[in-house]
């Protein structure tokens, strides 16, 4: 069975290290370490030389060299792990193992299982004895790092350390879903309010449109209201309109001489009253030209309405006969 576990390596250490609590763990974990081998590989079923010498070369030699300057010669396991524990161990100081076991806080990413065992590390050189796990899960309750988890275990009756531990674990599970849920929740808010927002815009649309409509709708009715308000003379209060827009306008003949001179366009029908023909807008030829008959500008004679040629003309023949 030896041949196929590896047996620990040699336990070495520095003479000088000013830390001899630091030696002394680890020579105590070695120690157990080399009590699981020979268990698992039976080594005590063997010769008491065989067993000696097993363990001589396992520890390596910095611990012969210890056991070679003693005056008696080790011949006993028990003998070896004696002298060794004795060159290894330290006088502890209570106080600042204790002192060292107070002020361990909950660290950051540290889990509850993990805090607790640091914690059980701490106190087996703080000789609690029968406080042992009582002192943990007082320093677990002060140390936790959530001041909620804090306030949950203060709140239970009769608390022990396993009951502290399950607390722990079930508040930091629910913790976990709470923020694995949350970016669920804010997604499912989002989309609320943009089908809000969509839903709001609609509403503004088919209200702008509906207004719309109605505009449109009372356009006939207010034609109708004017009508029945001018009592059919739309026209005439058109014409009003437009005469007070711009320059007076005078009817054109429709009789007499001046009526063979008007010409018009093809296409067109208006015939301009400033100069009786029918040109294009902005192009009239009487604009700056003075009338014949009654001296003001902007117009022709022929179309001057304070005497019509042809009356002039038929009282003249008229005073002949």
């Amino acid at each position: 069975m030896e041949s196929i576990l590896t047996p620990p390596s040699s336990f070495c250490f520095d003479k000088n290290a000013s830390d001899a609590n630091n030696i002394h763990d680890k020579w105590m974990k070695w120690k157990r370490s080399y009590e699981i081998y020979s268990k698992a590989c039976e080594i005590n079923k063997k010769s008491l030389e065989i067993q000696v010498n097993i363990l001589l070369h396992v520890v390596g030699e910095q611990c012969r060299e210890i056991l070679d300057q003693l005056p008696e010669k080790c011949t006993t396991v028990e003998n070896i792990w004696k002298k060794l524990d004795e060159q290894f161990k330290t006088k502890r100081n209570v106080t600042v193992e204790r002192h060292r076991f107070f002020i361990r806080d909950h660290r950051d990413n540290e889990t509850i299982e993990q805090y607790v065992f640091e914690l059980g590390k701490l106190a087996q050189n703080c000789e609690f004895r029968d406080l042992h796990d009582e002192l943990i899960k007082d320093r677990l309750v002060c140390g936790v790092s959530s001041a909620a988890i804090r306030e949950r275990l203060l709140t239970e009756d009769d608390l022990s350390l396993k009951k502290a531990m399950d607390i722990c674990r079930a508040a930091v599970a629910s913790r976990t879903y709470s923020e694995k849920i949350k970016p669920e929740r804010e997604d499912m808010h989002n989309v609320h309010q943009v089908k809000q927002m969509q839903n709001h815009i609609a509403l503004v649309k088919s209200k702008i449109s509906s207004s719309r409509g109605q505009i449109r709708s009372q356009v006939p009715d207010d034609a109708a209201k004017f009508e029945r308000w001018s009592g059919g003379r739309g026209d005439r209060a058109e014409s009003r309109c437009q005469r007070a827009a711009g320059p007076r306008e005078r009817p054109l003949p429709t009789r007499g001489r001046g009526a063979s001179q008007w010409r018009s366009v093809a296409g067109s029908n208006n015939q301009c009253s400033y100069c009786g023909i029918v040109h294009k807008k902005f192009e009239c030829p009487a604009y700056g030209q003075k009338c014949a008959r009654c001296l003001r500008m902007n117009h022709f004679a022929r179309v001057c309405g304070v005497n019509y040629i042809e009356d002039s003309d038929d009282k003249d023949s008229e005073a002949s006969g």
